[in-house]
C-alpha cells in the first residue's frame, strides 16, 4: 500500500519564492495597519486628584452605603480595573508602589494571603526639608529582583521633568527677548495619608508635599497639580487575618494558586479564606465614600477626580472600579491603548493618566497609557455599576473552573495519545471507540473557546453551566465528524479542524469578546492580555491551521496557492494589531506555516529550509514590529513596545521574566499531554515508519514546530505543547487512519483517501 495521496508539485522552481515573498508582502502590508480606533485623549486641566482605595469592589458601590460613589458612577466614565502587579494578587503596598512607577512593582513587606503586613504602611519621615519614605532603599532593592523594571518615583520624577522643561524654555524665551510663559509653580505630586506617599514620591524617596488627611487637602491642592489621596481605609471582607500572614508568597515565587479560592479547601491549608461580607466591609466602604464626599466638596471646577480600586485587600484577586469625573469628563465608559477593550482599564493607566491631564509628558519607564473616555450619555449609576459586577463575576468564574478545566483536558489528552497509538499500531479491536475517543478530545479545546459565547457564568451554578457547555460542544463536533458523508479518510480532521479555525477568526474579526470569558482565552484580572489572540487559542488555531493546509484535497497549482492563501490569512489574524496581536505567536506560525508548504511540496527538509523559514519568520516579526513601533506610543501594541525595549535597551528584562514564565509552566497539568505525545510518537514511528505520504509528513512537521517553536518563543511555554496536542495528534491519527493490507481502490477519492497510511 502507498501512502502517497498527492503528487509533489516540482516544476517552476520559483514558485515556493514568490509564494512567501507574497506571504511577507501582504502580512507586512497588513501590520503596518493601525490599530483600532480610540476615543480621543482628554485636555489638560488645572490640576487632578486621584483617590485610591485597597480592595474597593463593584458590590461595595450602593446608592444608600456609598452615595457619592454611586452618583460618580452615573454623572462621570466608569471602567473595571485589573491590579495585577508582582503575583496573582496585589496588596495595597504593591499597588500603591506601582502607581508611583507606572509599571507592575512589588513590595518589600511580606505578601501574605490577608494581605496584613502589606496594608500596615509606615508614615513618611520628616527632615526639616520635606518628607521622606521610611525604608526606600529595601523598596527598591526588592523590586529590582522582579524583572518587571519598575523605576519607583517615575511619576514623580515625571511631574518634576515638566517643571524643569517649563522653566528652561521660560530662561531661554527671556534671554531671546521673546514673551515669557510662567512655569507652573504646582508642578509637584502631593500625597495625603501613608499609601499616598509611597506614589507621590521621587526616585530619591522624597514626598514634594505630605499630610496625615484630608484636613490639608486645600494647602496640597494649592502646592501641587497632582494630589494622591489615601483615606486610610482599606475595604475587606473580614477583620480576621488568614494563619498564614507571615507568609512571604514573592519570594516563595508563588501565586495565588491554591489560595483564597476553593482549589485550596481543606482543613490543613493554611492560606485559605472564605469570605462573608459583613458589616466590616460596608462600614469601610462609607468610610472610603465619606472621604470622596469631602474632596468632591473641595474640588474646583477645573480639576478632576479619579477614584480607583487601586489593590487587592486579600487573595484572590478580583477587577476593581475606576470611576473619573470632573472637568471635562463625560459620561460613559473608560478605555486604555494598553487594554484596547471598552470598559477595561490596567493600575498603570492611572499614572499616564495623571500624567496626560496635568500636561506632563509619559515617560519611557511608565508601562500605562493615559485613560479615554467613550461618551454615554445615557449610562446610568445602576447600568454602570451592573456591568462591573458582571464583568468582575465573569472574571472570577473562569479563574475558578480554569484550573480544573486544564487537568481534565491533558488527563484526557493522555488517553487521546494512547487512544492515537491503538489507532495506528494496534489490533481491529476497539478501534472504532479509539477513533471516538481522538475525535472528542480534540473537540475539546474547540468547545473551551466556544464556551466564551454564551453567559454561563451569570448561572446559579456558573461551574455546571460551563461544564455542560463543553460536553455539549464534543458531543457536538464528535457526531458531527463521524456522519456517514463526513467520517471517510481525512474529512473528519476537516470537520474540527475547520470549526476551530473559523471559530477564532470569526471571534477575532468579530472584536475578540469570547476568549475573555473562557479558560481558552485570558483573564482580564490577570492583566496580561484584554483583546487580540491568546497563547492558548493561538495553539489551537494554529494546529488547526496546519491540519488545514496539508490535508484539504488540493488540485493541480492550487497545490502552491491554496495553502500559501490559507496560510497568509491566517497570520494576519494572528499577527495584525486589530486582531490577533501576538508577536510570538505571528513568529511561530509563520515557521511552521512555511515548513509545512516546504514538505507538502515534495520539498527536501534540510538545514537551509528551515533556516530560510526561520529568516522569513523573523523578518516578517522585525518588520511589523518597526512598523508598529513609528506609530504614536499610545496607538502601539506590545509588539511595538517590544521593539521600543530593544532599541532603549530594557528588553532583557522582558525575556527574562518570559523565560521564567515559560519554565514556570512545566509540571503544570498539560506537561504530562505534551510528554504523552512524545512517548506515543516514538512508538507510532518505531512502528508505522516511513511516513511516504507529503501530506503526513507536512502535517507533522507542521504540528511540530508549532508545539516546540512555540514553547520556546511565548511565555506559556509547555502549554502550547499541550494545546496543540490535544487538537493535532488524535486528529493526526484519524486522518492517517489504522495499517492495511489491501491495496488501494485505482480511481479513489482525494478527500476520503488522502491521508490513507500504510507501510
Amino acid at each position: 500500500m502507498t501512502w502517497e495521496a498527492g503528487v509533489p508539485v516540482r516544476g517552476g522552481g520559483g514558485s515556493w519564492v514568490r509564494g512567501f515573498a507574497a506571504v511577507l508582502a501582504v502580512v507586512c502590508a497588513v501590520l503596518a495597519l493601525p490599530p483600532a480606533a480610540v476615543a480621543a485623549e482628554e485636555d489638560e486641566v488645572a490640576g487632578i486628584v486621584v483617590f485610591g482605595v485597597p480592595g474597593l469592589a463593584w458590590t461595595d458601590i450602593d446608592a444608600s452605603v456609598t452615595p457619592h460613589l454611586w452618583a460618580m458612577a452615573g454623572s462621570g466614565a466608569s471602567a473595571s480595573m485589573s491590579v495585577r502587579t508582582i503575583g496573582s494578587w496585589t496588596c495595597p503596598e504593591a499597588g500603591w508602589l506601582s502607581l508611583g512607577a507606572g509599571e507592575r512593582a512589588g513590595g518589600a513587606a511580606p505578601r501574605d494571603a490577608q494581605c496584613a503586613a502589606q496594608s500596615r504602611l509606615p508614615a513618611p519621615v520628616e527632615d526639616g526639608d520635606g518628607w521622606s519614605v521610611d525604608g526606600w532603599g529595601a523598596l527598591v532593592e526588592a523590586n529590582e529582583s522582579f524583572n518587571y523594571g519598575a523605576r519607583l518615583g517615575s511619576f514623580a520624577d515625571a511631574v518634576a521633568a515638566m517643571a524643569a522643561a517649563e522653566e528652561a524654555a521660560a530662561l531661554e524665551a527671556e534671554a531671546a527677548g521673546e514673551p515669557v510663559v510662567e512655569p507652573d509653580p504646582g508642578a509637584c505630586v502631593a500625597g495625603i495619608g501613608d499609601g499616598a506617599a509611597l506614589a507621590a514620591a521621587d526616585t530619591e524617596g522624597r514626598v514634594s508635599f505630605w499630610a496625615p488627611g484630608l484636613a490639608s487637602l486645600g494647602e496640597a491642592m494649592a502646592a501641587c497639580d497632582v494630589v494622591v489621596v489615601d483615606p486610610g481605609v482599606v475595604v475587606g471582607d473580614t477583620a480576621d487575618e488568614a494563619p498564614d500572614s507571615g507568609t512571604d508568597y514573592d519570594q516563595l515565587g508563588e501565586d495565588d494558586i491554591g489560595v483564597g479560592t476553593d482549589e485550596s479547601a481543606g482543613e490543613s491549608d493554611a492560606g485559605e479564606i472564605a469570605p462573608e461580607p459583613d458589616a466590616v466591609r460596608a462600614r469601610a466602604a462609607a468610610e472610603a465614600d465619606a472621604a470622596v464626599g469631602e474632596v468632591e466638596a473641595a474640588l474646583p471646577e477645573d480639576w478632576r477626580l479619579l477614584v480607583a480600586g487601586v489593590a487587592d485587600a486579600s487573595a484572590p484577586s478580583a477587577l476593581h472600579p475606576v470611576l473619573y469625573s470632573g472637568a471635562g469628563v463625560e459620561a460613559g465608559e473608560l478605555t486604555s491603548a494598553t487594554t484596547g477593550r471598552d470598559g477595561y482599564v490596567q493600575l498603570v493607566d492611572l499614572t499616564a493618566t495623571a500624567l496626560g491631564a496635568v500636561g506632563a509628558e509619559v515617560p519611557a519607564t511608565v508601562a500605562g497609557a493615559p485613560i479615554q473616555v467613550l461618551p454615554d450619555e445615557g449610562r446610568t449609576s445602576g447600568a454602570a455599576v451592573a456591568q462591573g459586577i458582571d464583568e468582575t463575576a465573569a472574571s472570577q468564574s473562569v479563574i475558578a473552573v480554569s484550573f480544573v478545566f486544564y487537568s481534565v483536558l491533558s488527563g484526557l489528552g493522555v488517553i487521546a495519545v494512547a487512544a492515537a497509538v491503538w489507532l495506528l499500531c494496534g489490533s481491529d479491536r476497539f478501534r472504532g471507540v479509539a477513533r471516538a475517543v481522538c475525535l472528542a478530545v480534540a473537540a475539546m479545546p474547540v468547545a473551551g473557546v466556544a464556551a466564551g459565547i454564551p453567559h454561563w457564568w451569570r448561572g446559579e451554578h456558573p461551574s455546571v453551566a460551563f461544564w455542560v457547555i463543553i460536553a455539549a460542544g464534543m458531543a457536538v463536533l464528535t457526531v458531527a465528524a463521524s456522519l456517514p458523508w463526513t467520517r471517510r479518510g481525512a474529512r473528519p480532521v476537516l470537520v474540527i479542524a475547520g470549526a476551530a479555525a473559523l471559530l477564532i477568526a470569526v471571534d477575532q474579526v468579530s472584536g475578540a469578546t469570547w476568549p475573555l470569558h473562557t479558560p481558552m482565552g485570558y483573564t482580564a484580572q490577570a492583566g496580561a492580555r484584554f483583546t487580540g489572540l491568546g497563547n492558548y487559542a493561538f495553539s489551537v488555531f494554529a494546529a488547526a491551521v496546519i491540519l488545514l493546509i496539508a490535508f484539504v484535497p488540493w488540485k493541480g497549482r492550487a497545490r502552491v496557492w491554496g495553502p500559501v492563501a490559507i496560510g497568509v490569512c491566517a497570520v494576519v489574524i494572528v499577527g495584525a494589531p486589530n486582531l490577533g496581536r501576538d508577536m510570538g505567536g505571528t513568529l511561530t506560525l509563520v515557521a511552521a506555516g512555511i515548513l509545512c508548504c516546504w514538505k507538502l511540496w515534495g520539498r527536501k527538509l534540510t538545514v537551509k529550509a528551515v533556516l530560510i523559514a526561520g529568516g522569513i519568520a523573523f523578518g516578517v516579526f522585525a518588520v511589523g514590529g518597526f512598523l508598529d513601533f513609528l506609530r504614536p506610543q499610545e496607538d502601539q501594541t506590545h509588539l511595538g513596545r517590544f521593539v521600543g525595549s530593544v532599541l532603549d535597551g530594557t528588553a532583557t528584562n522582558i525575556l527574562i521574566r518570559k523565560a521564567d514564565a515559560a519554565i514556570g509552566t512545566i509540571g503544570r497539568p498539560l506537561t504530562w499531554v505534551s510528554l504523552a505525545a512524545l512517548i506515543g510518537a516514538i512508538i507510532i514511528w518505531r512502528k508505522r515508519a516511513p511516513i511516504r505520504s507529503l501530506e503526513v509528513a507536512a502535517a507533522v512537521i507542521g504540528l511540530t514546530s508549532v508545539a516546540v517553536l512555540g514553547a520556546l518563543v511565548n511565555d506559556s511555554g509547555v502549554a502550547i505543547t499541550g494545546f496543540t496536542t490535544t487538537l493535532g495528534f488524535g486528529l493526526l491519527a484519524v486522518a492517517v487512519g489504522p495499517r492495511t493490507e489491501r491495496a488501494q481502490p485505482a480511481t479513489p477519492d482525494p478527500v476520503s483517501t488522502a491521508p490513507s497510511s500504510g507501510n
